[in-house]
């Protein structure tokens, strides 16, 4: 009987903190959406990226701007590169509105971008970019944005 009770005590507590991570989860990715969205769009106009493109990346990589380098260094990207700290070897920009329109110049810049340039077909960028040397695992990186995209309704 007292082995049950520590085993029922653990399982709610564990209940409990998951119901807790969720919820505390999930508003910061609506508000990081309400917050980048119309940055997206117009990055998405200018540089003919889809915007869901663009925030789904942004919210994986910066995990909804609460990232370490998104937080410090403005970086909502993961790009490696200058910055002005010792403990990172990830660029840092002044702005994130710099972070963003430098993920869309780099992607403008790909062997694949004038070929799909203009697609609203998210699967092909996502397959795309994925393959440019993006993430260290292209397979993983990929099903988390489109889980991303597709959860958030971002399309």
């Amino acid at each position: 009987m007292k082995r049950f009770k520590i085993y029922f005590f653990i399982v709610t507590l564990l209940l409990i903190s998951n119901a807790n991570y969720a919820t505390s989860v999930i508003p910061n990715n609506h508000f990081y959406i309400e917050q980048y969205k119309i940055l997206a769009e117009k990055l998405s106009k200018e540089y003919k990226i889809p915007a869901c493109i663009i925030l789904g990346i942004a919210i994986v990589e910066s995990a909804s701007g609460t990232s370490k380098i998104a937080r410090k260094l403005n970086n909502h990207f993961g790009f490696v590169g200058k910055n002005n700290v010792s403990w990172s070897r990830y660029k840092q920009y002044e702005s994130i509105e710099d972070s963003y329109r430098d993920f869309c110049k780099k992607i403008s810049q790909k062997a694949f971008y004038s070929k799909i340039k203009d697609s609203a077909n998210y699967l092909e960028w996502i397959d795309k970019i994925s393959k440019t040397g993006y993430s260290t695992a292209p397979k993983a990186w990929r099903k988390k944005i489109t889980t991303t995209i597709v959860k958030h309704k971002l399309i």
